[in-house]
């Protein structure tokens, strides 16, 4: 055995503990967590996650179907993500209720996913002679950028790192470690790629993303053939179709639509807009958000907008950049690629009901990265390496310190509420959900302002003056109740009334006797 023959597992080794601790570093916090956002009601009070005996009704309803929180129930009958469930469930068979042994999970899931991407870099590197180092460096600046904070820290995303580990492992799997591998060895190898595909769109939808990816690997890697589409793509396309017609019969249409009220013009301008947002995290991870709702983003009114212009300049440069670098720098163009491919879904091409999200960047942020890590080491000016190697250093160093901050904010929901109106004032969801927190505790004097300022930002929406009514009842004002309830506006068709949620909202709070007085 040669030195550096010698040398290569110990430095594997050394690495693969350095991304280890990266995670660590970064996202331990989370254990600190208790439970926020959605997982109140889809985790914390979710009964049926408390029994191993539930794991088989998961895949026979939606997600959130055992939740008591009727409205949140509806926005999620859509959805169907059993497997994210049962792996709750086994969080609550191990940690009992603690908060903490549910975070563990989420960071075990994504370190399982830095260490598959790395495997799976070492790949491509092998396949199309990269730089031994450069998979690696992408693994790590990827384990710890602050866009993360969302998906590793909100115990409910586990759905997005689940679907992510699962194309990677599709990914990785349809590339045989051994070339003389044998008829058993390749059976069991797509065998466990299948059941890899099947775990992955039983977390979560966007699994599917993974067949595009994987036709965007094989055609950098040269590896599309007859026999490959036969033995790889037909049963995996089998699978989607199975799935896809099985979810129809379980879930139930959306309630919401994001583009609702918006014409075909301003709903078309949202793509760039969205699109450049997600290219501004990617490189610029601050300040973060955990809703881009109207108030954030913006109803589009004309293309030449900043960031509209910015996202249809990016829409024609990227995809250009990446056919342009096809063939004299494939490895940037596969970044490119793999970045365009895995966000279009997110990218509002098909309307869907969230504006935007971090955590919808978890998987698109790998091709972002290869590109621009990729793209660093071809820079052919002297001594770039070691300035390309400070500069690395830095940015590590500043998404790791970024990253603990942000955890520190996802505390719990009251934290990263504030932290939402603190950086996004003008976020009509932020004021309503720390109004609405606030009446949950029992704290309606704290819930008042926090309402009238969602109020003065959104005036034409019910559900806001309901909870003000219902907070000013509760903190003594029973005359501004009345007014509140009086100039509310009616509610769209199919959803409650500001007079039907204050009067939910003052019965959960055992007050009945405030109903009459505020004319209910």
């Amino acid at each position: 055995m040669t030195p550096a023959a010698a040398r290569s597992p110990s430095r594997r080794g050394l690495q693969a503990l350095l991304l280890v601790l990266a995670v660590a570093a970064a996202w331990g916090v989370a254990l600190r967590d208790d439970f926020a956002w959605d997982d109140t009601y889809l985790v914390r009070d979710n009964i049926e996650i408390r029994s191993l005996d539930s794991i088989p009704t998961f895949f026979l309803r939606p997600w959130a179907s055992g939740t008591d929180y009727a409205l949140g129930a509806r926005q999620n009958a859509t959805y169907f993500r059993p497997v994210a469930l049962a792996s709750m469930a086994l969080d609550h068979a191990f940690f009992g209720g603690a908060a903490w042994g549910y975070h563990l999970g989420n960071l075990l899931v994504h370190l399982a996913c830095v260490l598959l991407l790395w495997s799976l870099g070492n790949r491509w590197r092998t396949l199309l002679d990269l730089p031994p180092s450069l998979p690696w460096v992408v693994a790590l600046a990827w384990a710890i950028h602050p866009v993360h904070a969302e998906a590793v820290h909100l115990v409910s995303y586990r759905t997005t790192l689940l679907s992510t580990l699962a194309v990677l492992g599709v990914l990785r799997l349809s590339l045989p470690g051994d070339p003389q591998e044998g008829p058993v060895e390749r059976a069991l190898r797509i065998g466990a790629l299948l059941g890899c595909w099947t775990l992955g769109l039983l977390s979560k939808e966007t699994a599917a993303v993974g067949l595009p990816l994987l036709a965007v690997q094989d055609g950098f890697l040269r590896r599309l053939s007859p026999r490959r589409v036969l033995e790889v793509y037909v049963p995996l396309l089998a699978m989607l179709a199975l799935w896809w017609w099985y979810r129809g019969q379980v879930t139930a249409p959306g309630i919401y639509s994001w583009f609702e009220g918006l014409t075909p013009f301003q709903s078309a301008l949202m793509v760039p807009r969205v699109f450049f947002l997600y290219v501004r995290l990617v490189l610029i991870p601050w300040p973060l958000c955990p809703f881009y709702d109207w108030s954030v983003l913006g109803v589009p009114r004309s293309p030449w907008e900043p960031d509209i212009l910015a996202g249809l300049v990016l829409l024609v440069l990227l995809p250009a950049t990446a056919i342009a670098t096809f063939r004299r720098a494939p490895e940037v163009s596969l970044g490119l690629s793999w970045f365009l491919v895995a966000l279009a879904p997110v990218s509002h091409l098909v309307p869907f009901f969230d504006a935007a999200g971090e955590r919808f960047l978890h998987l698109p942020l790998i091709g972002a990265l290869w590109a621009v890590v990729a793209a660093g080491w071809r820079v052919p000016a002297p001594g770039h390496r070691r300035v390309l190697a400070v500069v690395l250093a830095v940015l590590v160093a500043g998404g790791l310190a970024l990253s603990v901050r942000r955890g520190l904010e996802w505390r719990d929901s009251e934290t990263v509420l504030k932290a939402s109106v603190r950086d996004f004032p003008d976020s009509v969801s932020a004021w309503l959900g720390l109004g609405r927190l606030y009446l949950g505790d029992d704290r309606p004097a704290e819930a008042v302002p926090a309402l009238e300022q969602a109020r003065a930002l959104a005036p034409a929406l019910p559900v806001v003056h309901g909870l003000l009514a219902a907070a000013e009842a509760l903190s003594g004002d029973l005359s501004g109740a009345r007014r509140t309830l009086i100039v509310a506006p009616p509610p769209p068709q199919g959803l409650p009334s500001a007079a039907e949620i204050a009067r939910q909202e003052v019965t959960r709070a055992g007050r009945t006797n405030l109903l009459a007085p505020m004319g209910l």
